[in-house]
């Protein structure tokens, strides 16, 4: 037991800090920068963005953790490559301010979700369920990221 509860805790950790490293690149003069974007009628209130991101990350995680506990090292791979690009995104956006770069990034992150989604659906369907908030946060993202780029 205290094997999985530690095994669960790394790869919970490992996700938040992922988001705590992300939450790095949006320092003051970046959220004055984000403020002045125009940003479409859909971008939801700052608040709910750490409050969606802690959801989606506590998600990941655990999806992760039922993966490594059946599957190879290789069925994880996907999921670092997207945990990377996550937090990638989050730099190019907010601290280096490049929206184009970002979008780019960010179709990447969403192909690596629906890899980590398929390779973790041949190891544990459920733990594959748990991505789709994360897939269609992406989704949504992509198309608030591309709206800033088109209108700025």
């Amino acid at each position: 037991m205290r094997k999985i509860f530690r095994s669960l805790l790394f790869w919970e950790g490992l996700s938040f800090t992922v988001a705590f490293l992300g939450s790095r690149a949006m320092d003051e003069n970046s959220m004055l920068w984000y403020s002045g974007l125009v940003r479409s009628s859909l971008t939801p209130p700052n608040i709910a963005f750490p409050i969606v991101w802690s959801f989606l990350y506590a998600l990941m995680g655990y999806s992760a953790f039922r993966v490594a506990r059946k599957a190879e090292f290789r069925a994880i791979v996907p999921y670092l490559v997207q945990l990377l690009l996550n937090l990638a995104w989050s730099w190019v956006f907010f601290h280096y301010r490049q929206p184009s770069c970002a979008l780019a990034v960010l179709f990447l992150l969403i192909c690596s979700l629906l890899w980590t989604a398929a390779e973790f659906t041949r190891h544990d369907r459920p733990a594959a369920a748990l991505l789709i908030p994360y897939v269609l946060w992406g989704f949504f993202a992509f198309w608030l990221n591309l709206y800033v780029v088109i209108h700025n």
